[in-house]
C-alpha cells in the first residue's frame, strides 16, 4: 500500500467523473447514501431468506425491490475489522486493523483503531460537499480517549451513539458512560437505544433533505446484551426460547427503525436519489446473541460461511433494476467504490481492494467481480474463488467445493491436493502485501498496554 495514494484519495474524489450509465444531469441531483449495518445478524434471520419466525417487513421490502446478493461476504467474522474495511474499501489487514480494538498494541506509536492516515468514505464525501452523519456503534477507535479516532475527526459532521464494541440498550442514566453525542458523553437517554438511533438518523435527513448526504447507520442490534422492550417481546410469545425471543424482539426494533428512516426518504421524495445498502457486520452467534445462520455452517468468529456470509443487498430505485438476485461473490469492500461511482467520483477508485459493482449490476460486465476473496485473523485464514474455498485453522486446513456444497458439508481436502496448493500459494502471495497487526489481545505479541481514559463495560 502506497501511503501517499491513501492520503490522496479524498482529493482524487473531487476530480472524479460520472459513472457509466448515469444521467448527464447528475450534478444537479446528487446521489444521497444510506449505509445500514446490522450487528451480529445471521444469514438465516431475515424474512427474505425464507424465515417466517422473525418479523423484518421493512428490510424485506427494501431487499425485494433491490438486488439481493446471494453470495455477499464481509471481510471479517468479528465486528471491528469489518468496519475498517467497510469504511475504506481496503482489506483491513493492509492497514494493521485485523482485530477488534484491543487493550494491547505493538508499539507506542501505534493507534488502536483505524489508522489516522487512512481516509474514510465520509472524509471523501464531506470534501465533495456532502453532509455526513453516523448513528449507532462506531468500534473503530477512540474508546480509550483518543479524540482523533472518533467519528467527528474521521469525516462525520454528526455522531450519535457509542464508540465501543457493545452497550446496553436500556440505560436511562447512561451508567456505562458510553452514549455520546459528538465527543460528549450524555447524561441521560430514556429511549431504547435502537429507537434513539432511528430517531437521530431521521432528524438528520429532515435537516439535510435539500442537500446531498451520507447517513451511516451502524445499529448495535442484534449484538448482545439481549435487551428488548416488553412491547416488542410480546409480539414473539410463540418463540419458546426466551433468549431467542429477545433476539427476535431486538431484530423487530431494528427493522422498525430502518422503516422509520426509509419513511423519511419517502416523505422528502428521496428514494430515487438515494443509494441504500444493507448488510450485517458478520454472522450470528447462536450460543451468544441467538441469531442463526442456517443452513450455513459456522458462526461469528469463524471463517465458515456462517461467520462471513451475511444478509446483503443494494437498493437504488430508478437506477438499478430491482426484484432480482445476484449470485456471483461480492464483498463489503465493494461498497466504498460503488458509492464513489454512484455519487460521480469514479476517479477515486485507484488503490482500493473493492470494485465498483454498478457495471456488474447493470449488465455491462458479465465477469465475476472478484477472482479471489481473502480472510485473515492471527493464524486463522481463508480464501475462496468462484468454485473452491480453503479454510485454515492454523494446524488444520479444510477444502470445500463452495459452488456445489455451499453449506460446507464435505471436506474434500485430501482429494484435491492441487487445488489446495494453488489456493494456499495465492493466499500467501496476498498475505505478503499485508502489514503486521498493530494491536490485539495477546500481550506476548502486543506488549504495550494502552490505558483507558473512558469507562467501558462489554467488550466484544
Amino acid at each position: 500500500m502506497n501511503p501517499l495514494l491513501l492520503t490522496l484519495i479524498p482529493f482524487l474524489i473531487l476530480t472524479g467523473c460520472n459513472p457509466a450509465g448515469r444521467n448527464a444531469d447528475m450534478k444537479k441531483t446528487p446521489t444521497n447514501v444510506l449505509l445500514i449495518l446490522a450487528d451480529d445478524l445471521g444469514y438465516h434471520d431475515v424474512g427474505y431468506h425464507g424465515n417466517d419466525t422473525v418479523q423484518t417487513p421493512r428490510i424485506d421490502e427494501l431487499a425485494r425491490n433491490g438486488v439481493i446478493f446471494n453470495n455477499g461476504y464481509v471481510t471479517a467474522s468479528v465486528c471491528g475489522p469489518t468496519r475498517a474495511g467497510l469504511m475504506t474499501g481496503i482489506y483491513q489487514q493492509r492497514l494493521g486493523s485485523e482485530d477488534n480494538p484491543a487493550p494491547f498494541k505493538r508499539t507506542r506509536a501505534d493507534v488502536i483503531g483505524l489508522p489516522l492516515n487512512v481516509p474514510t468514505i465520509a472524509e471523501g464525501l464531506k470534501k465533495a460537499g456532502y453532509h455526513t452523519g453516523v448513528f449507532g456503534k462506531w468500534h473503530l477507535g477512540g474508546e480509550r480517549g483518543n479524540e482523533k479516532l472518533m467519528p467527528l475527526q474521521r469525516g462525520f459532521d454528526v455522531f450519535y451513539g457509542f464508540l465501543e464494541g457493545a452497550a446496553l440498550y436500556i440505560d436511562s442514566t447512561n451508567r456505562e458512560q458510553k452514549y455520546m453525542r459528538g465527543n460528549r458523553i450524555l447524561d441521560k437517554e430514556y429511549r431504547y437505544f435502537t429507537d434513539a438511533v432511528g430517531d437521530e438518523a431521521s432528524g438528520f435527513i429532515d435537516a439535510h433533505s435539500e442537500d446531498p448526504f451520507l447517513v451511516y447507520l451502524p445499529f448495535s442490534g442484534v449484538h448482545a446484551p439481549l435487551q428488548a422492550t416488553q412491547q416488542d417481546m410480546d409480539r414473539f410469545s410463540y418463540v419458546e426460547n426466551e433468549k431467542r425471543r429477545k433476539m427476535c424482539a431486538m431484530l423487530y426494533a431494528l427493522d422498525r427503525n430502518i422503516g422509520k428512516v426509509v419513511d423519511k426518504l419517502k416523505q422528502h421524495d428521496l428514494m430515487e436519489k438515494t443509494l441504500i445498502v444493507f448488510l450485517s457486520d458478520n454472522g450470528g452467534h447462536p450460543q451468544d446473541n441467538y441469531s442463526y445462520n442456517l443452513p450455513l455452517k459456522g458462526k461469528k468468529g469463524q471463517y465458515y460461511e456462517g461467520g462471513i456470509k451475511i444478509p446483503f443487498f443494494i437498493n437504488w430505485s430508478g437506477n438499478i433494476e430491482g426484484g432480482r438476485s445476484y449470485t456471483l461473490p461480492v464483498s463489503s469492500l465493494d461498497i466504498v467504490p460503488t458509492i464513489l461511482s454512484a455519487t460521480g467520483h469514479r476517479g477515486a477508485l485507484d488503490d482500493l481492494d473493492g470494485v465498483d459493482l454498478l457495471p456488474y449490476l447493470n449488465g455491462n460486465n458479465l465477469d465475476s467481480p472478484h477472482q479471489y476473496l481473502y480472510w485473515k485473523l492471527n493464524e486463522k485464514w481463508a480464501i475462496r474463488d468462484k468454485e473452491w474455498k480453503l479454510v485454515s485453522h492454523g494446524e488444520r486446513t479444510e477444502l470445500y467445493n463452495i459452488a456445489t456444497d455451499p453449506n460446507e458439508t464435505k471436506d474434500v481436502h485430501d482429494q484435491y491436493a492441487d487445488v489446495v496448493e494453488r489456493l494456499k500459494q495465492k493466499y500467501m502471495t496476498w498475505n505478503r502485501s499485508n502489514m503486521p497487526a498493530r494491536y490485539g489481545y495477546s500481550q506476548e505479541e502486543f506488549p504495550i498496554l494502552e490505558e483507558r481514559t473512558r469507562r467501558i463495560g462489554l467488550e466484544r
